[in-house]
């Protein structure tokens, strides 16, 4: 064969190669498309067939008899051993970025003037935020908390809730597992029946009764319109500034003021 026509056919035969590769390569790449395509709907499907579920898990177990967590009298928490000291009432949500600045900056003093007996604390947990960014994460880790207080463990399993406080955005103590793997920072909260709590929503209809009390709260004649909000013996305590909360000494000395008897 002439080395002309020899050349010319070694290159129609890569001609033919390539083009059997470049085939082969789209088919592959099609395919990995397509699997992946699959994947995300069966993922966007899955999501909320979950979310869907949640929601009807809530709704469920909202409507059961109302039982508030263990030595309450109230919807409120109470924390601190003087049982004649003036009452510090706080309202939060679990998925309140403030919230979680000023129990960050302010909360060891709080704690501080319980434990002395200055003051007792009354946590009142809202859930509002859910209806504001969608999600479960404000009801389901408050049902954990109430599960915590039956449990003997409610302010440290609080702090460390605050400690891992996911973006308000990314509903993250909207997954049950989540708040059960934080509980296992509380010596001694995991068991069986706190598990079960956590997992069966225990506490739902004490969460939807402490939400409707927040909803119509007030201090002073004014409406309690957000979180974090606190107030003393029935007066409003500032804990925020223009640059954030405000300095733990300076708290400190707001609260002995209020909490002093009147003469």
């Amino acid at each position: 064969m002439p080395p002309s026509a020899r050349t010319r056919l070694e290159a129609d035969r890569a001609a033919r190669r390539a083009a059997e590769r470049r085939k082969r390569t789209l088919v592959i790449s099609t395919a990995v498309i397509v699997v992946l395509a699959v994947a995300a709907t069966i993922g966007i499907v899955v999501g909320r067939h979950k979310s869907a579920a949640d929601e009807a898990d809530w709704a469920s177990v909202a409507q059961n008899d109302l039982r508030l967590p263990s030595a309450q009298m109230g919807t409120g928490i109470r924390y601190g051993r003087n049982a004649v000291a003036p009452i510090l009432v706080v309202y939060e949500d679990f998925r309140c970025p403030v919230c979680r600045e000023v129990e960050t900056t302010l909360g060891p003093t709080i704690q501080r003037l319980a434990d002395e007996g200055t003051i007792r604390v009354e946590f009142r947990i809202a859930s509002f935020l859910d209806g504001k960014l969608g999600g479960n994460g404000s009801k389901y880790a408050a049902n954990a908390a109430g599960c915590a207080q039956d449990a003997g463990a409610f302010k440290a399993y609080h702090d460390v809730l605050y400690a891992h406080q996911p973006d308000e955005r990314s509903d993250g103590f909207g997954n049950r597992t989540r708040l059960l793997e934080l509980a296992s920072q509380v010596d001694g909260l995991r068991s069986a029946a706190f598990d079960r709590c956590v997992r069966d929503l225990a506490f739902a209809p004490w969460v939807q009764a402490s939400q409707a009390e927040f909803a119509n709260a007030q201090i002073g004649g004014r409406r309690v319109t957000g979180t974090p909000t606190l107030a003393l013996a029935g007066r409003p305590v500032e804990v925020l500034t223009d640059r954030g909360p405000i300095a733990p000494e300076t708290f400190a000395a707001q609260l002995k003021a209020l909490a002093a008897p009147t003469p």
